[in-house]
């Protein structure tokens, strides 16, 4: 009875332990940081000055609440967006990729599309071509049998060389298209292997 009733009293002043040392705390916190000199203070507020450098959130006891670290400077700045910005990269890349082959499946896929532009328009170029070489064969036959070109075929030969012109720059911007597409594959397949461990 007695070995009972002494459990009891000793487990009573354990809570009672556990529950005075939460209690004690009434929300109150002081703030450890480091000022210019290189001493640590403890104070009820960080002085704006020093805020940039870090700081601890501590209870009056002596708890640590909380570790606001340090703000980065421009270059750390830049190196830690740069490091998270390649991790959700190689997140993403590990995400559409399940292997070097579906790599290279995609990049097939994406340039037969470019591919099958670049040879429509190089196919209208040819066929532009073809039609200029004819309007200027008339004009010089006309010229020969000393007649005088309409203007109306002048104009046409005209319109057609624009037309020769705008299509090369469409085709022009898809070959460098393509090119790009091979870069970014090849830039894909090699990051993969590198962060797949192949």
């Amino acid at each position: 009875m007695k070995t009972a009733y002494a459990l009891a009293l000793a487990g009573a002043l354990l809570t009672l332990d556990v529950g005075a040392a939460t209690q004690g705390w009434d929300g109150k916190v002081l703030y450890r940081y480091t000022d210019e000199h290189g001493v640590q203070v403890l104070d009820d507020q960080v002085p704006p000055r020093f805020v940039a450098k870090g700081y601890e959130v501590i209870t009056p006891t002596g708890r640590l609440l909380q570790v606001v670290e340090p703000e980065l400077t421009g270059k750390q700045l830049a190196e830690k967006q740069r490091r998270e910005a390649r991790m959700a990269a190689d997140l993403q890349l590990l995400k559409r990729y399940n292997s070097l082959a579906d790599i290279e499946s995609a990049r097939k896929r994406k340039l037969a599309i470019v591919q099958q532009d670049i040879a429509i328009l190089s196919s209208n170029i040819t066929s532009l071509n073809r039609q200029i070489e004819s309007e200027e064969s008339a004009a010089a036959r006309t010229q020969r049998n000393g007649g005088t070109v309409s203007p109306e075929l002048l104009e046409r030969i005209e319109n057609l060389r624009t037309e020769v012109g705008v299509v090369s720059e469409r085709l022009s911007l898809r070959e460098k298209e393509a090119l790009a597409i091979n870069s970014e594959f090849d830039q894909a397949s090699s990051r993969y292997q590198e962060i797949a461990g192949k």
